[in-house]
């Protein structure tokens, strides 16, 4: 079992080896010449040294200098993307420490004519976007086979401050586990996807490497990832125009609508009061409870079903006046139809070199019940997504990626369906969301431990890069795969727990911990809050009743707290981006 607490928790303040190197590296990506003695003699012992942090140097008289060596004050230097490698140089990866390189975008060329041309041989590269240790452990692997260099690209980097370094990670995490390259930019500043185009092209001149793919590895990545692959000059991208389809949920449905497939009825409130709520419920003629959900979020987090007019004013007014899950401020709530029927979720995988373009690989069904307004995951089952019981949703779900422009890598569609008994099969699919990512929680994993011949990662990797897809002859899978998500019952300050012993049961394959005696918990109403997740594969009849037995006999004891309404407050557990990828 997988304890996060122990594995994945911050070191202590006096282990530097987490946290990023405080005296950063001289080295830069290209041999320069040095600045000339006297440009700034003495600036490194003066007291006063800050005055000669905006130091520039004349380039009509210093052509030769480099430009962003004059940084001496710390402050200057956090202000710079570093690139972390493993080695003195960005070249070398036998160190035992990481060393942070800034990454200076000038070059001084002396005669742009005769310049020095390139090796003939580029280094084939792809850069992971946001990863996670799980995933990006795999997606290394299969870059290894491919010969590819892999860069890590974090947007927000951990300086050993969060927890949970597996899906935190940090740069030296990273590259302990067999990442070539981490670029970061500077701490406390807002992501820019151009500047980090430009400062990929630029490594990627220096160092004679050719990118041929940009991987998102997390919800929040698929905002950029394509359009920083533009930026690098990739042809294999997914739909530029679409791409705020692939995560704002209005405009989503609308582009699936525009295809003619059909979706929940909908509204955008506005109202910080959520005044505007009666008018919308009248005007698509609907009728309690109806769904109020966040528009750009990521698993069940702030999403409401509302029983009458009062619940449904006090979401939408929480969500409109709140920050997202995903960090930014909510423009406006989602109001949609209650659908009825079971909810599932579908993977793909897109590409030009499969037979249809997208193919569905393994279906999950999800298990829920309601817990304080929101439906809350119990177990979620992979079925057999070749049976003709699943053949209408496999259509749909293929459907829906194409109108969302999703052409290149993975997908996630979650539907919900009814199920009719006199033709034994599932109909009426209608789109909750769609991803253009891996699916959390582990799924792909799974898929590649019970469907023979398929290599999720290898595929993930290949369709990103342009390369032939690879399908196994079937994607039945051999055996029984379930996730169960294990729930606390109480709020307050966890003091014991008993039945955290999950290798007892039968079918056990994994499990991770994400609470620790000491931590807060509360009960569990979203993907965020549970204490446990277990995998379990196995025979169908054996996995359902261990996911059973894992949620039955696991008991929490807490120190009680008091707690605010859900709407008052935000669940305080994890970073939204951890495992609401669907978890």
């Amino acid at each position: 079992m997988t304890n996060v607490g122990d594995l994945c928790s911050s070191p202590p303040k006096s282990d530097s080896h987490h946290y990023r190197n405080r005296s950063l590296s001289e080295v830069v990506l290209v041999p320069q010449t040095a600045i000339p003695d006297g440009v700034l003699t003495g600036a490194a012992n003066d007291a006063n040294s800050d005055r000669y942090d905006d130091v520039s140097v004349d380039l009509a008289e210093h052509h030769e200098a480099l430009i962003g060596a004059a940084f001496h004050n710390q402050n200057n230097i956090n202000r710079q993307p570093t690139l972390a490698t493993m080695g003195e140089t960005p070249f070398a990866d036998d160190g035992n420490e990481v060393v942070n390189h800034r990454v200076i975008a000038t070059e001084i060329v002396k005669e742009p004519i005769n310049f020095t041309a390139a090796e003939n041989v580029l280094q084939n590269a792809i850069v992971l976007l946001d990863p996670r240790i799980p995933d990006c452990i795999h997606l290394i692997e299969a870059g290894k086979k491919r010969g590819l260099m892999v860069m890590a690209v974090v947007p927000k980097p951990n300086d050993g401050s969060k927890a949970l370094i597996e899906f935190y990670p940090t740069a030296q995490a990273l590259l302990e586990v067999g990442m070539h390259q981490v670029y970061e930019p500077p701490f406390g500043s807002k992501f820019d996807v151009v500047e980090c185009a430009a400062n990929l092209k630029t490594i990627e001149a220096q160092q004679n490497l050719r990118f041929l793919g940009v991987i998102p590895c997390r919800e929040a990545a698929v905002d950029f990832s394509d359009i920083l692959g533009a930026l690098l000059g990739l042809g294999n991208v997914n739909d530029l125009g679409l791409a705020s389809a692939r995560r704002d949920k209005g405009l989503m449905k609308l582009a699936v609508a525009n295809a003619g497939l059909r979706v929940a009825k909908y509204a955008r409130l506005t109202h910080g009061q959520g005044k505007d709520v009666a008018g919308a419920v009248e005007e698509l003629e609907l009728k309690y409870p109806v769904v109020v959900k966040t528009p750009r979020g990521m698993g069940t987090s702030d999403v409401f079903i509302c029983n009458d007019e009062k619940e449904a004013m006090e979401s939408s007014a929480y969500i409109v006046r709140g920050i997202g899950p995903d960090g930014r401020k909510t423009q406006y709530a989602l109001l949609e139809e209650f659908i009825g029927g079971e909810e599932f979720a579908l993977n793909l995988v897109a590409s030009p070199t499969t037979p249809r373009g997208v193919q569905v690989t393994d279906i999950w069904m999800y298990h829920k019940i309601n817990t304080d307004g929101t439906m809350v995951n119990t177990y979620q089952e992979m079925v057999d997504p070749q049976s003709r019981a699943y053949g209408e949703l496999v259509r749909y779900a293929e459907g829906v990626c194409r109108a969302v422009g999703i052409k290149y890598g993975m997908a996630h569609v979650e539907i919900k369906a009814e199920y009719d008994e006199k033709r034994s099969k599932w109909i009426n699919p209608v789109m909750i969301e769609v991803g253009a990512r891996l699916a959390g929680g582990r799924k792909a994993i799974m898929a590649e431990n019970t469907i023979v011949g398929w290599h999720p990662f290898d595929a993930m990797v290949d369709a990103h890069c342009g390369f032939p897809v690879r399908m196994p002859p079937s994607f039945t899978p051999a055996r029984k795969c379930v996730q169960a998500f294990i729930p606390s019952d109480k709020n307050g300050i966890l003091v014991g727990m008993k039945g955290a012993d999950f290798e007892r049961l039968s079918t056990y394959h994994d499990s991770v911990m994400l609470r620790n005696i000491g931590d807060k918990v509360v009960r569990a109403r979203d993907i965020m809050s549970f204490a446990a997740y277990c995998w379990l594969i196995g025979e169908d009849e054996a996995v359902i009743r261990d996911a059973k037995l894992a949620r039955e006999e696991f008991i929490v004891e807490v120190d009680p707290t008091d707690e605010e309404p859900p709407l008052l407050k935000r669940t305080e557990t994890l970073d939204s981006s951890f495992v609401a990828d669907d978890a």
